[in-house]
């Protein structure tokens, strides 16, 4: 695995398991935009936005430093793939209409990246950034997961992964601010989604490299007394941060 791709080793559960952003978001977006000829959706992972996009969009080009990512996106047509990192897109200048990037900015060499999306981006372009961290599914199960993402893993989280912590508080972002619009992400889980979703984290196959273990198992059967019936499906919810700007 190179350095750049964090999320290989379980990139089919990563596909499999993060959730899909709200229709909300990308028609706004839709909106903000003068046009809708190309969109650059940058840091794809397994393609849940770039899915998004070309409904929208003429054309999109996906890049990700992750081949084994992007092998495992189902995003049909109308879409370009691309390896490629966020700080050197091989996409010419001054054609996107719309650059997204979805949990992954707090990765990337943010002046670097925000250098290449004005070179990349047309004027009057927008650049619409977001993650999130925290899920909600129910107050016993959440105390949970959260106890695996700070007690255990806590030092296993790489140093840029902070800003995804503060839900992006501090974000550096020069370009012109406009509003973000309060949203959730949403998925329907059994048990078994949530514990392979938990170890797609970047930090449990950190621990899983250093120590040859697996850390969810930790919490295993105190997340099965909380979930009940492991087959159970329930709602799970994760509050979107982001910023939306437009490059001037």
């Amino acid at each position: 695995m190179t350095d750049h791709d964090l999320f290989g080793d379980r990139a089919e559960e990563y596909a499999r398991t993060r959730p899909a952003y709200p229709k909300e978001l990308f028609d706004l977006l839709a909106r903000r935009v003068a046009r809708r000829e190309l969109a650059w959706d940058c840091g794809a992972g397994s393609g849940q936005t770039s899915r998004s996009l070309a409904l929208r969009f003429a054309g999109v080009v996906a890049t990700d430093s992750s081949l084994r990512q992007l092998s495992h996106a189902a995003i049909g047509g109308g879409v370009q793939r691309v390896v490629a990192t966020a700080e050197r897109a091989p996409v010419r200048d001054q054609c996107a209409d719309l650059v997204t990037v979805s949990a992954a900015l707090h990765w990337f060499d943010r002046p670097r990246f925000y250098a290449e999306v004005r070179r990349v981006a047309r004027p009057g372009a927008i650049v619409a950034v977001w993650s999130y961290y925290r899920s909600e599914i129910e107050p016993a199960v959440d105390a949970i997961v959260m106890r695996l993402a700070t007690d255990v893993l806590g030092a296993f989280w790489a140093p840029g992964f902070a800003l995804n912590r503060e839900a992006y508080r501090n974000l550096d972002f020069p370009f012109e601010r406009l509003p973000w619009p309060e949203l959730h992400a949403e998925a329907r889980m059994r048990l078994p989604d949530l514990l392979a979703y938990m170890r797609s984290w970047s930090a449990s196959q950190s621990w899983a490299r250093s120590r040859g273990t697996d850390a969810v198992e930790m919490v295993r059967d105190d997340l099965t007394r909380a979930w009940g019936p492991q087959q159970k499906e329930r709602l799970v919810r994760w509050p979107l941060h982001g910023a939306i700007g437009r490059v001037t």
